[in-house]
């Protein structure tokens, strides 16, 4: 790297086996699940160290990636970053990323033996894995299958020489140059602080930007990123609670998945009420946060929930009364209404007991009257006494309708 250089990015890639899962569940008759799982195995390049210990399915140690790698990603800092008289803080080091690639030759290499080993790609360095270490295989034509899972492998082309073999690496720099930053913050002996009020309130402020800005510019970016943070705090918050509400539903889900498309149609209905509400439930939070920190704001957003909210409550209850308008209109087109049968006569004896073989006939004589009576040979046990006759209800000149 250069002299001046702020840091040194080297990044290390390895040809592994990776393993690859993917599972898909299906809905069986009775509420059930099933869930099929297949295991693909590829050789892939990655920047991190991948345990093939850990492969579901090991096909007798063929697929099998070495246990470390002689080069890692690693990132290198210079002792001391200075801006001016000052050092830069330790906290805002992580925040430096105008980095840039850095080509490299074979002479830069000082150790011999490795210059040996290495060759140049791409900018960078290249070292080949030891191919008569038996525990490596690279034989790109292995398959196994069993009952439950499936397992495949497949491998990637590469440009160099005669094809990647599992543990081969290559290497790639990128370095960081100085430039000009801007900060705002205070000065806290030989270096800079983040800026505290005497109240406490608003936070820590440490602004870092690259290039030359103003305070106003510098000020107006961090609160910028501020509606963007909260923005996704907010959806977040819109996401959990709409998963929690769904989750509490989803019983109504499993229930009618002992047919499998009507449990799936109730699903997507669960699902519609979980984002309704959790969308009320979420502009009233929010309402309620902007009434401490903005009343007016938080005073409209609070008005514009509570109408929706009695929108929908309207809704309801528009549509509750419109299906009763229709039943009522369903009555009246089959040219009669719902009679009630009359209450019993009573007596100022002891009341009476009877055992009735048969019940009562209801007969409905068109354009005539509606009679209620009882067969006349019916055997009657009185406690009391008993009527001279069978009363003759008479109920009303309209054909009866039954009452569904």
């Amino acid at each position: 790297a250069a002299p001046n250089a702020l840091q040194l990015h080297r990044h290390a890639e390895m040809y592994q086996w990776v393993e690859d899962k993917t599972t898909r569940t299906t809905k069986t008759y009775g509420g059930g699940k099933k869930k099929t799982t297949t295991y693909s195995y590829s050789k892939e390049w990655k920047d991190y160290l991948i345990n093939s210990y850990n492969f579901k399915n090991q096909n007798g140690g063929q697929y099998q990636n070495p246990s470390t790698m002689e080069f890692t990603s690693e990132t290198f800092t210079a002792d001391k970053i200075m801006i001016g008289a000052f050092q830069l803080p330790e906290q805002l080091i992580n925040r430096i990323n105008w980095d840039e690639d850095l080509d490299v030759t074979l002479e830069n290499i000082t150790n011999e033996e490795l210059r040996g080993r290495a060759e140049s790609y791409d900018g960078g360095y290249y070292f080949g894995y030891d191919s008569n270490n038996s525990n490596i295989n690279n034989n790109d034509n292995d398959v196994y299958n069993n009952d439950t899972t499936t397992a495949v492998s497949t491998s990637s082309s590469s440009s160099f020489g005669g094809g990647a073999q599992v543990g081969d690496q290559r290497v790639s720099f990128r370095e960081t140059p100085p430039s000009i930053i801007t900060i705002v913050g205070v000065q806290s002996g030989g270096t800079l602080g983040a800026f505290v009020s005497e109240t406490g309130e608003g936070g820590d402020v440490l602004l870092f930007k690259q290039g030359n800005l103003t305070s106003v510019e510098m000020f107006d970016a961090a609160e910028e990123e501020n509606k963007f943070a909260t923005w996704l705090i907010r959806l977040a918050g819109f996401a959990i609670m709409t998963f929690g509400l769904y989750l509490v539903f989803r019983p109504i889900e499993v229930f009618a998945d002992i047919i499998p498309f009507v449990g799936s149609i109730i699903g997507c209905g669960l699902i519609f009420m979980a984002v309704l509400i959790s969308s009320i439930l979420s502009l009233v939070t929010i309402s309620i946060a902007w009434l401490v920190a903005r009343p007016e704001i938080g005073a409209i957003v609070l008005c514009v929930s509570l109408a929706v909210v009695g929108l929908c409550a309207f809704g309801v209850k528009k549509f509750g009364k419109k299906k009763s308008e229709d039943d009522d209109d369903f009555i009246a087109a089959v040219g009669g209404k719902v009679v009630e049968a009359p209450a019993a006569p009573t007596a100022n004896v002891v009341p009476n007991v009877m055992a009735v073989n048969e019940p009562p006939t209801v007969y409905a004589l068109p354009e005539g009257q509606v009679v209620a009576s009882a067969p006349q040979q019916q055997p009657y046990a009185y406690v009391g006494s008993a009527p001279q006759q069978q009363p003759t209800v008479t109920v009303s000149a309209q054909p009866y309708v039954p009452k569904y």
